[in-house]
């Protein structure tokens, strides 16, 4: 016995690490992915006419759902005949605010995009050891998307509509049309939110088939997604993944037993219908139903703590927790005690 005594500290250090070790956090160095970046934005901002054509070209050759996205949803501009469409991409370009937008986006995100890049590439290298069984994107476009919305996802691509990371204080988002964009619609335009937008808007359109079943079940889908996204981002900030506020975020913590008392007493659980999936799980200035100063999608954020805390009590394997029933998640689940 007095022989492995030398060892025995040694053991236990190695024990002690090897419990401590974050199960997701896998080594990428070697790891390679097919991910190109392409600065759509700013070829389409030179408002040189033969240039809308070969950036036009270029887009339907990569890409054909960005292509029509970008083209037919965004700008609303007929594909063909090309006078058509040179006169409107013309008349778009030259317009006084869109310059002005892409010169604000130029000044402010141009040397930022590179650090997203990396934050998007290590991003997808630790999705492709974790969850092989998810499609890597191959594409990112870098857009003007004229704030139709932030992130877009096809079967292969991610187009990024830079001009709605500009941040509330810009010029360009505060001459943003109050009727249209409320102001915490503006105050969400954060940089901040890139890297993390894109990697759920990948996942959302990826990984887990969308319900239309049950609240519950909608909440843990979310709180997977969320879940997820946040070890590919290398387990950044809960306020961050979140989209909320560092106060957000404080209430939304304090306020877990209140949320889950309120979904039982109104039994909301197993509720399908859209308006309580509206009121829980979608954007807005608030969770209605619930105090004011509540942040919005306080389903999304309860689905997430479910799924956290089995996480933490069970250690799945990514590729295991996406498939895990909602009801396992569910039933596991203990409300952290009133505060």
């Amino acid at each position: 016995m007095k022989r492995f005594l030398p060892y025995l500290p040694c053991f236990i250090v190695s024990l002690l690490l090897s419990c401590n070790r974050d199960p997701y956090a896998v080594d990428t160095e070697n790891t390679r992915i097919d991910l190109v970046f392409h600065n759509t934005d700013s070829l389409f901002s030179t408002r040189k006419s033969d240039q809308y054509l070969a950036v036009r070209q270029q887009l339907k050759a990569l890409d054909q759902d960005v292509y029509g996205y970008l083209l037919g949803y965004c700008y609303h501009v007929p594909i063909q005949p090309d006078t058509t469409y040179l006169r409107i991409m013309g008349r778009m370009m030259n317009d006084p605010y869109v310059i002005a937008l892409e010169q604000e986006v130029a000044k402010k995100l141009y040397s930022a995009r590179k650090l997203h890049q990396i934050t998007l590439s290590n991003a997808f290298k630790r999705m492709k050891v974790l969850l092989p069984k998810v499609a890597q994107p191959h594409h990112v476009f870098w857009i003007n998307s004229a704030f139709t919305s932030s992130v877009f996802c096809s079967k292969s691509s991610i187009a990024i509509g830079l001009e709605r990371y500009l941040g509330p204080s810009s010029k360009s988002i505060q001459q943003l049309p109050e009727n249209q964009f409320f102001q915490w619609i503006k105050n969400s335009m954060e940089e901040r939110y890139m890297a993390r937008d894109a990697v759920v808007g990948w996942l959302n359109t990826h990984a887990i088939d969308e319900t239309q079943a049950s609240l519950s079940e909608s909440m843990i889908r979310w709180g997977k997604l969320l879940f997820v996204a946040r070890k590919l981002l290398n387990k950044a900030d809960l306020a961050i993944v979140m989209r909320y506020s560092k106060q957000d975020l404080e209430w939304a913590l304090a306020s877990e037993w209140a949320v889950w008392k309120y979904l039982i007493d109104e039994q909301l659980l197993y509720d399908r219908r859209e308006d309580t999936r509206q009121s829980l799980l979608h954007e807005g200035p608030f969770t209605r139903g619930l105090p004011q100063e509540s942040p919005d999608r306080l389903g999304q954020f309860l689905g997430y703590r479910i799924v956290e805390q089995y996480v933490d009590n069970h250690h799945p394997t990514l590729e295991a927790l996406l498939n895990l029933p909602y009801l396992t998640l569910l039933q596991a689940y203990e409300a952290p005690e009133k505060k």
